[in-house]
């Protein structure tokens, strides 16, 4: 009888447990937040922040070289007009991406700190667990206005800034697929990568332009006419982000895409349950976040064992497996809802150290029991 009591407070811990993961996993329940994009006032422009993303509702046109000849490498030019407004350093935040789920990595041009980086699938293929990556060095300090050029073939991958070459890179050759998808900007497919600042132009090509015609296009771009490139051989879309208003950034090149700006933010593809090689920021592994998954998940390990215990004491091995799989289910349930929110991330990860704190709660809890077992019947001194 003397079990009875700790048995149901036991219980009652585990639920109180379990509810306080629920609203600490989901805190603050925004599974619909405002999309945080709008226009530059007076002036061309589209200010990114976080829970901010546009994108095109179809693929661009193919990026096949102007004679159409099939190649393993892309041939492409990547114009971009823009201004950082932070230097973040937890986390590489996506400015550009080129999203094509056929490939393994999305063509990606995100900012770490005042570093402007570059991720893409490369030809050849890189093992999965990879990402390539280049870095045009510190070229993004916060408020300061850039225009950046990257241009890439058979022969590598070239950063202009500001009109100048900047740094070569032989052997980066992007797949030929890598262009090819969706455009989004200001975030990653997944939602998760919100960049902050300004875009003030955006324009592809499928060849290399050589480097007059790139500093051409700076002084265009700069001082308001880069209208003049609707006609450049080559292009494949021009955003010159001038309309002011509403849901759409039309496509000024002849293939007349159009960017769209969505009221409610929401990701393009949703992440569900990101394999531990993909969960990557730029410092991993996080030991921290690791920690605090496992040692969070101990407490409920350690109540609902001896709660289990107390209904079924002979039954150790199942009501250890009951637990350990009771744990497990909670951390993927907590994962998979994750998914649909903006400012979680559903992990693998964070599912594998979830169900090893349960497991470590329960070694606790057995050696405990185990101790007060072997103290409770030892004879009693004369």
């Amino acid at each position: 009888m003397k079990d009875i009591p700790n048995s149901r407070l036991f219980g009652w811990l585990s639920l109180v447990i379990v509810a306080g993961y629920f609203v600490v996993g989901l805190w603050p329940f925004a599974f619909q937040p405002p999309n945080r994009v709008s226009w530059r006032p007076n002036r061309a422009g589209l200010h990114f922040e976080p829970y901010g993303i546009a994108y095109d509702s179809a693929s661009l046109p193919a990026s096949a070289g102007l004679n159409g000849a099939a190649s393993p490498s892309a041939n492409f030019t990547v114009e971009l007009w823009l201004e950082a407004q932070h230097e973040p350093n937890d986390d590489v935040f996506d400015i550009l991406t080129m999203h094509n789920p056929r490939l393994p990595l999305d063509f990606t041009v995100c900012q770490w700190q005042k570093e402007l980086l570059l991720r893409a699938t490369t030809q050849p293929l890189q093992p999965v667990r990879q990402i390539p990556e280049l870095s045009a060095g510190e070229v993004l300090p916060k408020q300061t206005t850039r225009f950046i050029t990257i241009c890439g073939d058979a022969t590598g991958t070239d950063f202009y800034v500001d009109g100048s070459v900047d740094k070569h890179f032989p052997r980066f050759v992007v797949n030929a697929e890598a262009l090819d998808g969706q455009l989004i900007l200001g975030n990653g497919a997944s939602g998760k990568h919100s960049w902050s600042g300004w875009l003030f132009g955006l324009a592809f090509y499928n060849r290399v332009l050589d480097p007059a015609e790139i500093a051409r296009h700076y002084a265009l771009w700069t001082q308001g006419r880069a209208d003049q490139l609707t006609n450049t051989a080559g292009l494949r879309a021009l955003y010159l982000f001038n309309e002011g208003h509403g849901q759409l950034a039309e496509d000024s090149s002849s293939n007349g895409h159009h960017i769209i700006i969505p009221v409610v933010f929401q990701p393009v593809h949703r992440d569900l349950l990101i394999p531990p090689w993909k969960d990557l920021s730029y410092h991993h592994p996080d030991y921290p976040d690791i920690a605090v998954n496992i040692l969070g998940f101990m407490p409920f390990g350690f109540c609902f064992f001896l709660y289990r215990r107390s209904l079924k004491p002979k039954h150790w091995i199942a009501n250890a497996l009951l637990v350990v799989l009771a744990g497990a289910a909670v951390s993927l349930a907590i994962e998979v809802i994750q998914a649909w929110l903006p400012n979680r991330v559903s992990s693998t990860m964070d599912l594998l150290t979830n169900t090893t704190g349960t497991l470590l709660g329960v070694a606790l809890a057995v050696a405990v029991r185990f101790k007060v077992t072997k103290a409770e019947s030892a004879p009693e001194p004369r």
